[in-house]
Order: structure tokens, then C-alpha cells, then sequence
């Protein structure tokens, strides 16, 4: 049975932001996006990415910024990366 979004982030609750696919985008494209999306977060928002692969390097920059993630990485190596503003 395929897990649903919702399956893999139980934080998500009833909340199911739309996928930003950022799977095609070559290097630092999807992390300039992400970023780029989360400047324009509000408190308490989600930002959910399917990304090429688990982003490591964009994780200290996501920490600095005070926001919160999950990640999820797929059986293909690709990531669905959810992110939240504020506590």
C-alpha cells in the first residue's frame, strides 16, 4: 500500500500544502527555491518540495532561519521535504 503525503508527515494533521516539484532544477536551483518559498512563509505555514535527492547543505540554512523540517526520501532517492514557519 502507497503512503499518502499525509502518511509521511503526521505533523501535516489536515494541513496538505501542494507539492512543488523541484525534481528537474540542476544545482543550487532547488535550494535557491526552497529558500526563496520559505522567506515568504508565515508563522505556522508549510512548504512542501519533492526535491532530487535528501538536500543536506540546505539544512543548516533552513536551521538558521528558525524554521523547522521533516524529510522524507523516497525508494527512487529523491526527498519529499516539508518545511514550517515558526515554532
Amino acid at each position: 500500500m502507497a503512503k499518502t503525503v499525509s502518511d509521511k508527515f503526521a505533523v501535516l494533521g489536515g494541513q496538505i500544502p501542494e507539492i512543488v516539484d523541484l525534481r528537474d532544477l540542476e544545482a543550487p536551483g532547488p535550494m535557491e527555491k526552497v529558500l526563496l518559498a520559505c522567506a515568504q512563509l508565515d508563522n505556522g505555514e508549510f512548504f512542501l518540495a519533492h526535491l532530487p535527492r535528501v538536500p543536506v547543505m540546505l539544512f543548516p540554512h533552513l536551521e538558521s532561519r528558525g524554521l523547522r523540517w521533516w524529510v522524507h526520501e523516497e525508494a527512487d532517492q529523491s526527498a519529499l521535504l516539508l518545511i514550517r514557519a515558526g515554532s
